[in-house]
């Protein structure tokens, strides 16, 4: 996919908001690290500066709070924000799944090496009917890529499952450690090497429904977490 044109060079550049913690489980990373780096409640492009274009994969439209992400295909479609690289991070995404279905899927992109070629990283991915997993991707391979699962799919309790439901997604990534999240609760650990930092972003994947759009609502992250 492609994070869109230009010769800027990333930047964190937040206005950090505190964070609630009421309703919050005790095992959410959220209830203990503070004030965010950065957050973005996806009102406009404009504060992480989201490319807006449309390609093959996706299209999106910022519209009534969310960044709306269309899937155009059932492949993986991403977008990476100007946030600059990330090595050591907790993530979080809050998401309005939308009118979804059964194995439509969204989630967290992460570790993405070379932000203008976002062909590698790591996705973790959550379905509409209550599943996640986590898995890396290396486009580079040829002769169209490959994929590595690292957390195979699980059914969560902790998802909130069908459509127009909320839910929160979170990812560790420490050294070559990464934990994630769903709602707060932790859903399995794994270490991998592959990719020691990268840029990070969101997916959509339209499996069940065509043109599955699904509907994000906020972005957080927190550099440097301590453990």
């Amino acid at each position: 996919d492609d994070p869109g044109e230009g010769d800027e060079t990333p930047e964190a550049t937040e206005e950090p908001t505190a964070v609630p913690t009421a309703n919050m489980p005790d095992t959410d990373p959220a209830r203990t690290l503070g004030t965010p780096s950065g957050s973005d409640p996806f009102d406009s492009y404009e504060k992480w500066t989201w490319p807006t274009d449309s390609d093959d994969f996706i299209a999106i439209a910022f519209k009534d709070g969310f960044m709306q992400m269309t899937g155009l295909t059932t492949m993986a479609g991403w977008r990476l924000p100007m946030i600059s690289q990330q090595t050591n991070s907790y993530i979080e995404l809050t998401v309005n799944s939308g009118a979804c279905a059964e194995k439509d899927s969204y989630g967290i992109i992460y570790r993405v090496p070379v932000f203008k070629e976002p062909t590698q990283g790591y996705l973790y991915e959550v379905t509409c009917d209550g599943y996640l997993r986590l898995w890396e991707w290396n486009g580079n391979i040829q002769p169209k890529g490959e994929a590595d699962i690292l957390i195979n799919w699980k059914e969560s309790e902790d998802v909130n499952t069908g459509a127009n439901q909320v839910n929160r997604l979170g990812v560790m990534a420490v050294g070559n450690q990464f934990t994630i999240y769903m709602n707060g609760v932790p859903q399995g650990t794994v270490s991998d090497s592959s990719f020691k930092a990268g840029f990070f972003g969101v997916f959509v994947r339209s499996v069940t429904t065509p043109r599955y759009t699904v509907k994000f609502d906020e972005m957080k992250f927190w550099e440097n977490p301590a453990q």
